[in-house]
């Protein structure tokens, strides 16, 4: 039919009715009148083409009865029927018309998902907040959805025979809404006897989709999320009442160590306290004693652990600088029993008069006495006894020292030491207190007095810069991004703990944070294995670290039966063990790496298999893994998480396989291919019979759930199991197509509905699972702007501390996997494989980042196709941006894109190639193609004039 708004007269229905099908138990015996709805469904509104459209109605739950629907002004090609054939599109507009009947529904509501701990906001599972402190549209939208009613009525407009492809439609809400528009089926839903016109419609919505606004504006900015997202770590902009606390502490905790696996290591709050991580062997709490002052910031210096904290008390400053560092002078028991000090020097200036700072030491260790001692020009508190060393100070000439003798009454007593002295104008008063952990035996006090300062500052830089020399090197002209690629390494590095097991045998613990949860083996191996030791180590080139790791996850975590266990056996660890070691296999082609972690990995591969066999065989079986998601989802369901990580997880180990030559590469390819075939397939007909959810922009569309077996929302779940694991991941890991109206879908869900005010992070930000989508469907601005969102939403601003939970949830510091999931997208915005074919360098490089005169510099960065190195400098000012790459002969790509993003958006007018006009180059996508590229040296220069 031509001319939509022709249609304004009523038609008659037919009285055939149909029962909704596939409603589970067939409906009650009525008692009370039927609700009944006239519907106007039309069809091919905006579509420039003609399409064949193949419609069928019906009814998603128990009691609807769905009418066969009558046609408005169809041509003869068309048919309204029970299979309606339509014809739309290009100007032609069809419509049908049923009528719905069902019974009120009955069933109890229910629950939105609760949870009480000493974090949670009104014993809330995350959703409680999201829709009271989400984004005014968000919240609405969420408090319409249609999942709370167990019998609520939902239609299916079902557009493939198959099921795959379609929507479902909560009645009640087109009641309340009067229309529906849903641009991506260009379909319009209206109530037939209140009909609402379709221009008029669209005229009504004025919102707008997250994702269209990020189009259409200029790249994100860190500065403007960190306007979005508070700084956790400034205690005058974040107090809120789920910030974990821990021996005293309250808050943001920067976690450090004297070295790479040291059993001692050191936390440091935002007023330069000190404690000890969960699991030291050593424990104590050290306050520095500074009333009434203020803070005033704190900070990492060039991305490394050493921290500054700035205070100030009556227009005095006190600067204190903290860092961990070895004595190298006391013997190491153990590979990670390295002896280690935290050095903190509170240097005081200012107002010139009297100055005042002292320091409270408490053992955690019950009834063990601690005692102050003057000894030489120094202050050590010692426990009677022993005379072992818990605490120097060197207070340097000028100062009196007061003691505060500890309490008996207290079962942990406390020393307090307080120094006196004065500021003159112009001075710098300087206290230097050191902390060993262990304690230093008293025969070892000349050594622990011989540790300087300056030597040992110059000592750690030294070695946390040559770790970063071992692997790839990133810089570019934003210092912030600089100094958080440098961090990310450290915070991985001293998470492990190396010590000797109940046997006398070398064992490596893995936890997820050195704060937060059980410190023993590796509770989470998915967070270790996929985003640290892949996304991070593997990324960078740190293959040992990671190999290292891979084996004592294997050795704690791997049952008898092959799966790998953790904390809530989640169905993903044991793919997911397997996507990180051929994902480092592909990157390093290291035969005698992978050879070490064979025979394990293949008896999770088996498990991994039987598990899929099992998926697949008994009735109603469709290919889909059954398991627990999470730690609080424990019901074994068809999470898409998990179904993402086994495609994943045997599409990679297969290629992996292929790469060694191993006879089980095909056989594993096949599966891992089937698999993505049925999964697909059923999570496409799961959002089909799912009821549609509303955008920011006012329209409709198909909502993806998190378990293929339910079609809706699952808010009776905490937020994670739709979210933070949620089905965005099968998009992320390409179990279905990320270019798909599946991906689609969850995008512009997710963006709008779920990400709490729509600043493009979800609660655990290590997740950021759409992020990497966004670079796989190539919209650069959306990946920029995911990056920026959970750089300033994953770290404290100044200290860079990773954190797990941003809000309403314990928010715990220091989990290194949220380094690895930001490197990653870091890394794939500047340089990733497109394909197992392509190289694609500079894809979603900020545009700010190459003004004139700005460089960008990758060194031996690891990709599928050798190591890389390129650089990136702009001549903009006269016209020009190039690129030098040096390609490895490894196994060089079928195809080399590289992509030039002018500040100013200006297209490219021409390209030489090592000197020789080029002209394979496409001016729209921005990027230069070199197909068939050796190895050796490339230089592009892209010009403007």
């Amino acid at each position: 039919m031509h001319g939509f708004t022709k249609i304004r007269r009523w038609f008659c229905f037919s009285t055939v009715w149909l029962t909704g099908s596939f409603c589970g138990p067939a409906a009650p015996a009525q008692t009370s009148p039927l609700q009944q709805a006239k519907v106007q469904i039309s069809f091919g509104h905006r579509s420039p083409q003609r399409t064949i459209q193949s419609v069928q109605l019906q009814g998603r739950s128990p009691g609807l009865q769905v009418s066969v629907p009558t046609g408005a002004n169809l041509e003869k090609n068309d048919r309204a029927a029970l299979k309606s054939v339509l014809n739309t599109g290009a100007g032609d507009v069809d419509v049908l018309l049923v009528n719905l009947s069902w019974p009120k529904p009955t069933a109890t509501p229910r629950k939105l998902a609760s949870h009480k701990d000493q974090h949670t906001i009104n014993n809330d599972a995350m959703w409680g907040y999201l829709m009271a402190n989400g984004s005014p549209g968000q919240a609405s939208r969420l408090k319409d959805d249609s999942w709370q009613q167990p019998d609520a009525p939902v239609l299916t407009v079902q557009l493939a025979e198959n099921g795959t492809e379609g929507f479902s439609v909560a009645l009640e809400q087109l009641l309340r809404h009067g229309a529906m528009w849903l641009p991506e089926h260009d379909v319009y839903l209206t109530l037939a006897d209140k009909p609402v016109d379709f221009k008029q419609h669209l005229a009504s919505l004025t919102g707008q989709r997250t994702l269209d606004q990020v189009a259409k504006t200029p790249d994100a900015s860190l500065e403007q999320f960190k306007k979005s997202w508070e700084d956790f770590g400034n205690p005058n902009q974040w107090d809120v009442s789920w910030q974990t606390k821990y021996l005293g502490t309250r808050g943001h905790l920067l976690v450090t160590a004297p070295a790479h696996g040291s059993l001692y290591k050191f936390a440091i709050d935002r007023w330069a306290n000190v404690r000890p991580d969960f699991a030291s062997p050593h424990k104590f709490r050290l306050d520095l004693l500074w009333p009434d002052s203020q803070w005033k910031s704190q900070t990492i210096v060039n991305g490394l652990p050493i921290c500054v904290t700035q205070l100030e008390r009556e227009s005095q400053q006190a600067a204190i600088e903290q860092f961990a560092a070895p004595i190298t002078t006391l013997p190491v028991i153990g590979r990670g029993e390295l002896p280690g000090v935290m050095l903190t020097r509170v240097r005081l200036s200012g107002k010139t008069g009297p100055v005042s700072v002292g320091f409270r030491l408490t053992s955690e260790a019950k009834n063990r006495l601690l005692e102050a001692q003057k000894k030489g020009d120094d202050w050590v508190v010692v426990e009677p006894g022993t005379n072992r060393i818990w605490l120097m100070l060197e207070t340097g000439p000028g100062f009196s020292v007061q003691i505060n003798k500890p309490s008996t009454a207290n079962a942990n007593p406390a020393v307090e030491i307080t120094c006196t002295g004065e500021v003159a104008a112009g001075e710098t008063r300087e206290l230097l207190a050191k902390l060993p952990s262990p304690a230093v035996a008293e025969a070892d006090y000349p050594k622990l007095k011989a540790v300087d300062f300056a030597a040992s500052r110059t000592f750690i830089v030294n070695y946390w810069e040559n770790w970063l020399r071992q692997g790839a090197s990133f810089e570019v002209p934003e210092p912030a991004v600089n100094n958080l690629f440098r961090a990310n390494l450290w915070h991985a590095l001293i998470l492990p703990r190396h010590r000797l097991n109940e046997k006398g045998q070398p064992h490596m613990d893995l936890p997820y944070a050195n704060t937060a949860y059980g410190q023993t083996n590796a509770d989470w191996p998915i967070n270790q294995a996929v985003y640290v030791d892949y996304m991070l180590y593997g990324l960078r080139g740190h293959w040992q670290v990671a190999d290292d790791e891979m084996a004592a996850m294997f050795q704690s975590q791997q049952q008898p039966d092959g799966r790998i266990g953790g904390f809530a056996n989640w169905g993903v660890y044991s793919p997911g063990q397997l996507y990180a070691i051929a994902q480092n296999y592909l990157l390093s082609r290291d035969r005698k790496r992978f050879d070490v972690l064979l025979p394990q990995s293949l008896k999770t591969l088996d498990w991994c298999l039987a598990q899929v066999a099992k998926a697949g065989t008994g009735s109603g079986a469709n290919g889909l893994i059954r398991g627990p998601l999470n730690d609080l989802t424990h019901a074994e369901r068809e999470w898409a998480f998990t179904q993402a990580y086994f495609v994943a997880g045997l599409e990679r180990f297969s290629q992996a396989l292929a790469v060694y030559g191993h006879p089980r590469a095909s056989e594993v390819r096949q599966v891992a291919a089937k698999m993505k075939q049925d999964v697909e397939r059923a999570f496409a007909r799961s959002s089909v019979q799912s009821a549609v959810v509303q955008l920011a922009d006012g329209s409709w569309n198909n909502f993806v759930p998190t378990d293929a077996m339910t079609p809706r929302r699952m808010m009776e779940q905490w937020y994670p199991t739709d979210v933070d694991c949620g089905p965005l991941h099968l998009a992320r890991l390409e179990a279905v197509d990320p270019r798909g109206w599946l991906s689609t879908a969850m995008l512009h869900d997710h963006e709008d509905n779920l990400f709490l005010k729509n600043q493009g992070a979800a609660n655990e930000p290590v997740y950021v699972q759409q992020a990497r989508v966004y670079l796989r469907r190539d919209e650069a601005k959306a990946a920029i702007r995911a990056f920026y969102s959970l750089m300033a939403c994953g770290f404290s601003h100044n200290q860079l501390s990773p954190v797990e939970h941003r809000w309403a949830w314990g928010q715990y510091y220091g989990p290194p996997s949220t380094d690895g999931a930001w490197f990653e997208l870091y890394r794939d915005m500047l340089l990733n494989e497109r394909d197992n074919q392509t190289l694609l360098l500079g894809q979603a490089i900020p545009r700010t980042w190459l003004e004139a005169g700005k460089r960008i510099a990758v060194r031996n960065a690891p990709t599928y196709f050798g190591p890389l190195s390129f650089t990136m400098e702009s001549q903009t000012a006269t016209g020009s941006i190039t690129a030098r790459i040096e390609l490895s002969n490894r196994n060089p790509p079928g195809e080399l894109l590289v992509r030039f993003r002018h500040p100013q958006e200006k297209p490219l007018r021409s390209v030489l190639v090592n000197g020789k006009p080029w002209t394979d180059f496409d001016v729209k996508k921005e990027w230069v193609r070199i197909p068939k590229p050796v190895a050796g040296s490339y230089v592009v220069t892209v010009q403007y004039k």
